[in-house]
């Protein structure tokens, strides 16, 4: 009986083995302002007694690229998985993820959370009139991450029902926007497209939102 019970408890492990253990199966990547790619590597291991192969790697979206270090891996080998993520028009904190799948009829799922800063924080994003009000100017702070500076070159409403001016705080780091509307009589919007230029010659466009409501 105990032969049989130390077989079925070896078959049972085997099943449960995974084809390939890694190290881990999520990382956190933080960017830098106007970082256009982000990189990292998963590693893993062959832990069996006879080779694995990778038949496919798939990405949540276009913007990751995921390959591994070879597609069959001898057993007690070490391999990787390297990703590359295109951060260009990103910001926030996004997720990607990546499904390894091997030849074992066995699927790993790679989380990576990419962290890009915003170039620049808008405070407040939007703001707004009552029908009727004094269309008094509201003031917009837009202030540049540290380690960045900036021009501003233009600002440019999707509607000519809003005047606009613009402070320099700080040159290259701190600027106020000053809006109004030209009358509270009726309901109108805009978006504030806010154009600037970084120091490595790079343009950006910001966004505020001015609202009579």
């Amino acid at each position: 009986m105990k032969p049989l019970c130390a077989i079925l408890a070896f078959l049972l492990a085997a099943l449960s083995a995974p084809a390939l253990e890694w190290q881990t199966q999520h990382q956190s990547v933080k960017a830098a302002p106007l970082q256009k790619t982000a990189e990292t590597s998963f590693e893993f291991t062959n832990p069996g007694s006879k080779p694995v192969t990778i038949i496919g790697v798939d990405t949540s979206c276009d913007c990751t690229e995921a390959t591994p270090s070879a597609k069959v891996i001898a057993p007690g080998a070490a391999g990787t998985i390297h990703a590359r993520f295109s951060l260009t028009g990103a910001a926030g904190t996004l997720q990607r993820m990546i499904l390894v799948r091997t030849d074992e009829g066995e699927s790993a799922q790679l989380t990576v959370e990419l962290e890009v800063p915003d170039v620049a924080r808008i405070t407040p994003r939007s703001v707004e009139w009552k029908l009727g009000a004094e269309p008094k100017e509201a003031r917009v702070e837009i202030e540049i991450v540290p380690g960045l500076d900036v021009t501003i070159g233009a600002i440019r409403p999707t509607s000519d029902h809003f005047t606009h001016r613009l402070e320099v705080v700080e040159p290259g780091r701190h600027f106020r926007l000053y809006l109004a509307p030209k009358s509270t009589a009726k309901p109108t919007n805009a978006a504030i497209r806010i154009y600037a230029r970084a120091a490595n010659g790079e343009d950006l466009v910001f966004s505020a939102y001015a609202n009579v409501r």
